[in-house]
């Protein structure tokens, strides 16, 4: 017995220890599920006031006193429009100028020779109808723009064409020839294009049955065959330093024999205007001149075969369209007003 009491004591011992252990246990559970639970709450309500601080915060941002709009704000707004509209107007003409300054360049060209031919046409149309004036100065516009064409291929410099009414159109050339073959491909240039559109005019004329142009063809002839006359100014004076000086004597007796029979003031101001070159004839040459007039006999030969060629044909155009516009009853000597009349 006296053995059996501290083993039945220690197991006693024992048995409170293990009670006390499962109390510990239970405590610290719930000890642990309330804490958690506080914890829980206190951030509930911590997050429940930053939320209502964040709500406040933005219904203050929200709901801001409204601000009275000052003028200089209603001018703003009122002008905005107008900016706009200010701005694509700006950038229309910063890409309209691409096309403005082209134009202006060629202002005065455009001025000067379509000015000058306005006014001719308005002359010629007192005397000869809009029709046939029209048809006039543009046969004279084909003409000088042969000139420009073969001036320009040398490189030279011109001038626009300009029309003076009762004595024709003229291109002044700002840069002289070099030599008497530049002038002479010059000179023919304006014949040979202006007698190509003569051509024209006749071919429209007999197509269409219309004495008009058959009239401006026969006109388009007699001016080219007139300005191949070997003398002063006019071109066939030009062409023929190709050829031989000589053939303006000849030509300058022509033109006195033309005024004589045809009292005319424009055929005797070409007369005096052609003085000087005849004088040139009968004195000494210098260096420089002998230089100019020194032509290749090939080019003497082509330059021969292109004038009197185009001499004769001239010729016989004129031969051709008088024929024709005797046929519609116009007069001798092609008179426009008669056509025009018909």
């Amino acid at each position: 017995m006296a053995a059996g009491l501290p083993y039945g004591r220690a197991e006693a011992e024992n048995g409170q220890r293990v009670s006390l252990n499962a109390f510990d246990r239970r405590f610290v559970r719930r000890h642990s599920a309330a804490t958690s639970k506080l914890a829980f709450h206190l951030n509930a309500v911590h997050i429940s006031k930053v939320q209502d601080v964040n709500v406040q915060t933005e219904r203050t941002e929200d709901y801001k006193a409204p601000t009275e709009e000052t003028a200089r704000s209603r001018i703003k707004k009122a002008l905005g429009p107008v900016a706009v509209v200010g701005v694509v107007i700006a950038k229309f003409f910063a890409n309209l100028k691409f096309v403005l300054l082209p134009l202006l360049k060629f202002l005065p060209i455009l001025l000067k020779s379509g000015g000058t031919m306005l006014l001719m046409i308005w002359v010629y149309t007192q005397i000869w109808g809009w029709q046939f004036a029209l048809g006039f100065v543009l046969l004279l516009l084909v003409h000088e723009t042969g000139h420009l064409i073969v001036a320009k291929k040398f490189g030279l410099k011109v001038g626009a064409p300009v029309f003076i009414p009762f004595m024709g159109a003229f291109i002044a050339l700002k840069e002289a020839p070099r030599n008497a073959w530049m002038e002479a491909c010059v000179g023919i240039g304006g014949p040979l294009l202006g007698s190509l559109g003569a051509l024209v005019c006749n071919a429209l004329g007999e197509f269409f049955a219309a004495p008009i142009f058959i009239a401006l063809a026969w006109f388009g002839y007699f001016l080219n065959l007139f300005n191949l006359t070997p003398v002063g100014m006019l071109d066939g004076g030009r062409i023929v330093t190709a050829l031989s000086r000589w053939l303006w004597l000849p030509g300058f007796a022509l033109l006195i024999w033309f005024g004589w029979k045809y009292p005319n003031f424009i055929i005797w101001l070409i007369v005096l205007l052609s003085l000087p070159r005849i004088y040139s004839l009968f004195r000494k040459r210098t260096e420089e001149e002998q230089r100019y007039f020194e032509v290749t006999p090939s080019q003497r030969c082509v330059m021969s075969v292109l004038y009197f060629g185009l001499i004769a044909i001239l010729l016989f155009g004129m031969h051709v369209a008088q024929q024709d516009l005797n046929k519609y009853g116009v007069r001798s000597h092609g008179h426009g007003h008669d056509v025009i009349v018909q």
